[in-house]
C-alpha cells in the first residue's frame, strides 16, 4: 500500500511538471490584434530606397569629381613637374614628337592659308574681319591638336623648361636638349608638310599661290626690331595658351583655353616661329622671291629670340616670381 501511494504521488508530480513547462497558447482574438498591427506597419519602398542610395552616390561622386580649374599656384608647379619628364626624354623621342608637333601645327597653318587665300575679296573689303576669320581657323586647331597628343612644340617648351630650370627642377643642358631637339623636329614637320601640301597642290590655284608667295615675302621683308617685337607677343599668348590649357581639367575647357589667345595673335598679326617654319617654306615652293639665307636670317632668327623672351621672361619668370619662390 505505502508504495503504492508513493506511485501514485510520483505520476502527479510528472504531470503537474508537463502541464506547467507546456507553454501557453494565446488566444484567437489576440492573435488576430497582433496580426492587424503587423499589416498596419508601413514597408520601406524600395523605390524609394533605391533613390536615396542614387542619391548618396551622386554626393560622393561630387565630392570626388576634380575642381573645373587649377589654381595658378599649382599650375605652374605642374610646369615645373612636366619639365622634370621632359628633361628624362631621349633625344630621338624629342625628336619625334618635335616633328608630329611641326607637322600638326603646318597642318592648321595650310588650313588658314587656304581659308585666308580663297577670300581676297573679304581681305580686299573687310581687312579686320579677314584677319579675324584667319585668326579663328587653323592655328588654334593646330595648338590644339599638339597639346592634346602631348607633341613636343619649341616656343611651348621655352615656358616649360625655363620654369624647371628657375626651380632647380632641372638644369642649363636639359633645357637646351629639350630646345635643340624639338626645334629641329617641328622645322622637320613643318617642311615635310610644306611638301606633302605642295605636291597634293592644296594651293595650286592662281588666287592661293599669289597668296602664299606673298605671305612669304611680307614675313622676310619686315625689319629685326619689328619681327622681334611681335615674336615677344606672340609666344606671350602662345605660352598663356598652354598655361591655361594646363589650368582646365576638361577637354572643351582646355580647347576654348586655346583658342583665345591663338586667335588673339593671329588677329594681330604676331610671328610665331614654328609657323613660319611652313609659311615661308610654302610661298618658297609657290614661286616666292626669297632665299634660304632671308629665310634663316631675316626671320627665323629674330622671330624666335623674341619667343624666347616673351614664353621666358614674361610667362615663365613671371610666374616663378609670383608662385615659384616659396610665396
Amino acid at each position: 500500500m505505502v508504495m503504492l501511494s508513493e506511485q501514485l504521488t510520483c505520476g502527479r508530480a510528472v504531470r503537474a511538471r508537463g502541464i506547467a513547462a507546456a507553454p501557453r497558447r494565446r488566444a484567437p482574438v489576440v492573435a488576430a490584434r497582433a496580426s492587424a498591427k503587423r499589416q498596419q506597419v508601413p514597408r520601406r519602398s524600395v523605390s524609394g530606397s533605391a533613390e536615396r542610395r542614387g542619391e548618396r552616390v551622386k554626393v560622393r561622386a561630387a565630392s570626388a569629381a576634380p575642381p573645373a580649374a587649377v589654381p595658378p599656384p599649382q599650375v605652374f608647379q605642374s610646369a615645373c613637374s612636366t619639365s622634370m619628364a621632359k628633361a628624362k626624354y631621349s633625344w630621338d623621342k624629342t625628336l619625334v614628337l618635335g616633328f608630329l608637333a611641326g607637322s600638326l601645327i603646318g597642318i592648321g597653318a595650310l588650313l588658314c592659308s587656304v581659308v585666308a587665300g580663297s577670300s581676297p575679296t573679304l581681305a580686299a573689303n573687310n581687312p579686320g574681319l579677314s584677319s579675324f576669320v584667319k585668326g579663328a581657323i587653323g592655328l588654334p586647331a593646330g595648338l590644339a591638336m599638339v597639346i592634346l597628343t602631348g607633341a613636343e612644340l619649341f616656343t611651348g617648351n621655352v615656358f616649360i623648361m625655363l620654369s624647371g630650370l628657375l626651380t632647380g627642377k632641372v638644369n642649363l643642358a636639359d633645357v637646351c636638349k629639350s630646345w635643340f631637339w624639338s626645334f629641329n623636329g617641328n622645322f622637320a614637320g613643318s617642311l615635310f608638310v610644306a611638301a606633302m601640301a605642295f605636291l597634293a597642290q592644296t594651293t595650286s590655284s592662281e588666287a592661293l599661290t599669289a597668296s602664299v608667295a606673298k605671305v612669304a615675302v611680307a614675313k622676310v621683308s619686315m625689319g629685326f626690331t619689328t619681327l622681334f617685337a611681335k615674336g615677344v607677343l606672340c609666344n606671350w599668348l602662345v605660352c598663356l595658351a598652354v598655361w591655361m590649357a594646363m589650368a582646365s581639367n576638361s577637354i572643351p575647357g582646355k580647347l576654348l583655353s586655346i583658342f583665345i589667345p591663338i586667335s588673339t595673335f593671329v588677329t594681330l598679326g604676331f610671328e610665331h616661329s614654328v609657323a613660319n617654319m611652313f609659311l615661308i617654306s610654302q610661298g618658297m615652293l609657290a614661286g616666292a622671291d626669297v632665299t634660304t639665307k632671308q629665310f634663316l636670317l631675316n626671320n627665323m632668327l629674330p622671330v624666335t629670340l623674341g619667343n624666347i623672351v616673351g614664353g621666358g621672361i614674361f610667362v615663365a619668370f613671371a610666374h616663378y616670381y609670383a608662385y615659384g619662390r616659396g610665396n
